[in-house]
């Protein structure tokens, strides 16, 4: 059976965990974080994966893994995982990670960005660079007329 061959309502969300996955983005989180927890079925890196799918699936809280998540078998092949974390696990793994795990999960981000953002390659001297953000969730782009 494919990998592919799971459902989800989320299929644009499951098409950027396959471009993770593939580009193996989340391999420098599990190689730089090292979070001090015992393993029993999920990683601590594997929850902190659980959370941030659950953060691109709309979530507000660690608390909507569960709604939004787990339930989505598609969803979490996407990502590689072949299970997702009860949220109270994640919950607890946030609580243990340390000011040290903050900063190797910042040096992973920053290699990330690094070999695949844009906005680290901007000429700064040239122009200011612009971001733009809409947290409204309306539809955006130019009006006719």
């Amino acid at each position: 059976m494919s990998k592919y061959t799971e459902h989800t309502a989320r299929a644009g969300l499951a098409a950027v965990g396959a471009w993770v996955q593939e580009n193996g983005l989340w391999d420098r989180v599990e190689e730089r974080v090292r979070i001090g927890q015992k393993t029993i079925r999920h990683t601590p890196t594997d929850k902190l994966l659980d959370a941030m799918i659950g953060i691109l699936a709309g979530g507000a809280g660690v608390v909507e893994v569960n709604t939004r998540v787990r339930p989505d078998v598609g969803l979490q092949r996407a990502f590689g995982r072949d299970g997702c974390a009860e949220q109270s696990t994640i919950s607890e793994t946030l609580s243990a990670c340390t000011r040290e795990n903050v900063d190797q999960m910042r040096t992973a981000v920053r290699e990330i960005l690094g070999g695949h953002g844009r906005c680290l390659r901007h000429d700064f001297g040239a122009e200011l660079l612009l971001v733009d953000i809409d947290m409204t969730g309306m539809p955006t782009g130019r009006r006719p007329g």
